[in-house]
């Protein structure tokens, strides 16, 4: 046991080679499996080199998860075997056997420089009944944690990179055989194995991801595709399929402390059942899937590891009932924290937000109160102006009258002389001539 312990977490030993392991780790890019990591790498180089990446599509790590145990998963035949069988719902698989399936991912990866990143591809032998004859089906396995509306085009593209394939090796076989009229092409049959927890709202046809126009739908390509979805089962529908996939289907289902506590309450005893009796091979998957949730939960790697050593000695029984995941509560404790540290920084922009209106508030009070200063001030000297006017006009038509002009001559006389106009003329005449 201790063999294959060290085998299945040999890639996170530190070694001068790989000092950034922990860094990696973290970062999300390490699988237990060697030759998943390896596969990775030469892919990633030809992607490189041909240029098939797009700018915007960097690296993920819950891709990089999501990917790894995909393939993790189904390269067991056994459990591939199961999946198809028991969780597609699709008849034609309904005596397949293991011995059955045949595994031909890496024949399509970096394909006539076509970027093809399909999780599985499998070529299953499906007998006829009432006949000998032997029919493969291709099922595309393709992994999503998450919603993925562009999921049918994607699906498109491998699927005519397949049936190309197939059609030149057909006619290496047997040149032209692929011109003539009997020629078909082999059944394909796109499933998405969907974990996340959403219900899944991507268009489920082809045609729909199209804008069709009046008159000319029956031109356009379509198909459908399968949908299995890791939610859509319970806990306990998915013990009475009493099998190896049940299990990893439950794992799968762990997307939080929620997930895990629901899992433990309900399977605790069979987590044991199904596991003591699993070929190693399996064991090994189980091993390498539990440590794509360590690094999804951001469990340290020590931590990780001494957990994997725990269940190699006691049974994964044990590593769940005595493990406390405080790691797959890391990234909640993040997400509080950042929301926390954002909730703070918001009430803070509030209270400075406050304190500049009350500042303006004050500025402005200010501002109004040495405005009616001075309101107050030229109130002030407009009556002692209206004063000194009052009594300039009184002594204008004291003068007048000391001439002894007239009323009528005294107006003329403020208006000519002075300058009033006739308006004040008269007023100032009308208000001073009964006084003198």
């Amino acid at each position: 046991m201790k063999k294959t312990l060290d085998k299945t977490i040999s890639c996170i030993r530190e070694t001068p080679e790989e000092k950034n392991t922990e860094d990696k780790m973290t970062e999300g890019r390490y699988s237990p499996d060697e030759s998943t990591i390896e596969e990775e790498t030469v892919n990633e180089s030809a992607a490189d080199r041909d240029g098939a990446r797009e700018e915007d599509d960097s690296y993920s790590p819950a891709a990089h998860v999501r990917d790894a145990n995909s393939r993790t998963i189904f390269r067991s035949r056994q459990l591939t075997c199961q999946f198809l069988r028991d969780y597609s719902g699709l008849s034609i698989f309904s005596d397949l056997q293991p011995e059955d399936i045949e595994d031909v991912t890496d024949h399509y990866r970096a394909f006539l420089g076509v970027e093809f990143e399909a999780d599985t591809v499998k070529k299953v032998r499906i007998r006829v009944p009432g006949g000998e004859r032997e029919v493969f089906v291709l099922p595309l396995i393709e992994h999503k944690s998450s919603v993925d509306y562009d999921v049918a085009m994607q699906l498109l593209r491998y699927m005519a990179v397949i049936w190309y394939d197939y059609k030149k090796q057909q006619d290496g076989l047997k040149k032209g055989s692929s011109g003539r009229k009997g020629f078909r092409y082999p059944p394909i049959i796109p499933i998405v194995y969907y974990e996340g927890r959403a219900e899944w709202t991507a268009d489920m046809r082809l045609s729909d991801r199209i804008d069709l126009s009046d008159g000319i739908k029956e031109y356009i390509p379509d198909f459908t595709y399968k949908v299995v979805r890791v939610h859509g089962y319970g806990n306990e529908e998915l013990k009475k399929k009493h099998n190896e996939m049940s299990l990893v289907m439950m794992i799968n289902r762990i997307q939080g402390p929620e997930d895990y506590t629901e899992f433990w309450e309900t399977s605790r005893d069979y987590v044991d059942e199904i596991y003591d009796g699993t070929p190693e091979e399996i064991r090994g998957i189980y091993r390498e899937i539990l440590w794509s949730l360590f690094q999804k939960m951001n469990v340290p790697v020590e931590e990780a590891r001494e957990k994997l050593a725990e269940m190699e000695e006691s049974g994964m029984g044990y590593l769940f009932e005595n493990a406390n995941f405080d790691g797959m509560n890391i990234q909640a404790e993040r997400r509080n924290r950042a929301e926390l540290a954002a909730a703070k920084q918001e009430l803070n922009d509030a209270k400075q937000e406050l304190n500049d209106a009350k500042q303006e508030l004050e500025a402005e009070k200010r501002m109004r109160e040495a405005a009616n200063r001075r309101l107050e001030a030229a109130g002030r000297e407009l009556k002692q102006t209206s004063v000194t006017l009052t009594h300039v006009l009184g002594q204008l038509v004291a003068i007048c009258r000391g001439e002894k002009l007239s009323r009528e001559e005294t107006i003329e006389c403020l208006q000519e002389r002075y300058g009033l106009d006739a308006g004040n003329a008269v007023s100032a005449v009308e208000q001073f001539w009964e006084k003198e």
